[in-house]
């Protein structure tokens, strides 16, 4: 079946790849490379400082042409594996690893090294995201990491009191309730909600719960802290109103004129008090004209975190221009670059210190702002947790999954309690079907269940745990929070 499914997609791309090949600019005497990505002024004004940049560095000239076409992934798949993919391709976290495994995209681990854009280069908490099996596959072109985005006026318009930077389930609550009542008294016709929605994969963690053990090879979400998430969710969106549902949502966006912007539009406009976003909403945001912008961590019931995800840039292994494509990684460390992401408001840049700097925190030309962008400074050090990918389950199957649980819980056809079970069973199920035909995935698999013995046995002992031999990024860093760690070189 898959061998049929891989046909179709190579058929399907077929006509695609052929235009590709027969753009004339291939036959250019400098080297052109097309990079699978969105069309937009971020990634214009990048191609433009990147050709500065080697100019600047005596560096040969090179061409970089948009492809906007192939940004869904089975385009990039299967163009890739029929030889005929782009130079670059934009890949998320959730993917990294589906690329790797594939063969398309080139190894840069030792280039990297060389030319300063090795993990070393960027945020402790994305290593995991660009390195497979201790391999480098790209470098980030951005990092997100999401936070509650307050509208000040439309607090003040209520008289509802502003929640503190760091605040718990319990005052979301609160304060929740209050606005829902101010903001839609008897008789209302359209209703204002106080968020848009919440990641219950950082709720899970405030409680120092993650989807896997410490060594991903078990889904463990059949745990009594999973049921108090669900529970606080379906009271939240089914009994409270804090939250709309996804048909909520989709009512309030089909009576919005404007495509697209409808979430900002809401927003700037009242009906949510506010937006649970990455620092990437501000492109949007700023659309909307200067509204008044405070920015908080995420409601937190005990150990506050906040899920850091990156865009990331890799090279295909099939580029007649390796080299250029590697440069293009390496200007993603230059400071022109960094600065365009701090002065655009596309997440954070992919080099900390670039957050500290004037252009990120008090952009001169958006002071209404300013208030929010030191959230995101303080953050990326602080509460910045990678997700965690199992490499045993495809991580888009987990959301999947995830979303699938979540809804039939607001829906009222899983109780809280039931969610977890129903959730681990189907997860182990797919962590058990994807060892069963793959020898050395299986051999892995072992291996790891024989470390998470000797952690079990560790823990019920009240003895710390070596770091190394931790592989879920949540569970290193809560153990470090908790003292639980043997020894603290990471």
């Amino acid at each position: 079946m898959k061998r049929v499914f891989l046909a179709l997609l190579l058929v399907l791309s077929a006509s695609s790849s052929l235009l590709y090949l027969s753009q004339p600019d291939r036959s250019s005497t400098v080297p052109v490379l097309y990079w699978v990505t969105q069309n937009d002024p971020v990634k214009r004004e990048t191609i433009f400082l990147f050709k500065q940049w080697l100019k600047d560095n005596g560096l040969p000239p090179v061409e970089v042409k948009i492809d906007n076409t192939n940004q869904d992934p089975t385009k990039k798949l299967a163009q890739g594996l029929a030889g005929v993919g782009a130079d670059l391709f934009d890949i998320y976290a959730t993917q990294t690893e589906l690329f790797a495994s594939s063969g398309m995209l080139l190894d840069v681990t030792e280039q990297a090294r060389e030319l300063g854009f090795s993990q070393k280069a960027t945020y402790p908490a994305l290593h995991d995201d660009i390195l497979v099996d201790g391999r480098q596959y790209g470098f980030p072109r951005n990092v997100a990491a999401a936070v509650c985005w307050l509208n000040t006026e439309t607090f003040a318009r209520h008289g509802i009191p502003e929640p503190n930077y760091r605040w718990t389930w319990d005052e979301f609550e609160k304060i929740g309730k209050i606005f829902v009542t101010a903001a839609n008294p008897p008789g209302t016709r359209e209703r204002s909600y106080f968020i848009q929605g919440v990641s219950l994969v950082t709720l899970r963690q405030g409680l120092g719960l993650s989807t896997f053990n410490e060594t991903m090879t078990k889904c463990i979400l059949d745990d009594s802290r999973n049921v108090e998430v669900m529970r606080r969710y379906y009271q939240w969106v089914v009994e409270l109103h804090l939250i709309p549902t996804l048909a909520e949502q989709s009512e309030m966006a089909a009576n919005v004129s404007m495509s697209g912007e409808d979430l900002f539009y809401l927003f700037a406009k009242g009906r949510y008090a506010m937006i649970y976003m990455p620092r990437y909403a501000l492109i949007r945001l700023r659309v909307q004209g200067d509204l008044p912008l405070r920015a908080v961590e995420v409601f937190n019931s005990g150990f506050p975190n906040t899920e850091f995800v990156c865009g990331i840039v890799s090279v295909y292994t099939g580029s007649k221009h390796q080299v250029e494509a590697v440069r293009f990684l390496q200007f993603l460390t230059s400071e022109p670059f960094n600065l365009l992401i701090a002065r655009s408001g596309d997440s954070l840049p992919p080099v900390p210190k670039y957050v500290h700097t004037e252009e990120f925190l008090r952009p001169p030309d958006h002071p209404n702002e300013w208030a929010a962008q030191e959230v995101f400074s303080r953050m990326a050090s602080e509460i910045g947790i990678a997700m965690a990918h199992s490499p045993f389950v495809i991580s888009g199957v987990v959301q999947r999954i995830d979303l699938q649980i979540s809804q039939s819980v607001i829906a009222g056809q899983l109780t809280p309690e039931e969610a977890g079970r129903a959730e681990a069973l189907q997860l182990n199920g797919e962590i058990a079907r994807s060892i069963r035909d793959n020898e050395k995935l299986r051999k892995r698999y072992e291996d790891l269940l024989k470390v998470q013995e000797q952690i079990d046995a560790r823990r019920a002992q009240g003895l710390p745990v070596p770091v190394a031999w931790i592989t879920n990024p949540f569970h290193r860093t809560y153990y470090k929070a908790m003292g639980w760690l043997e020894d603290d070189t990471r």
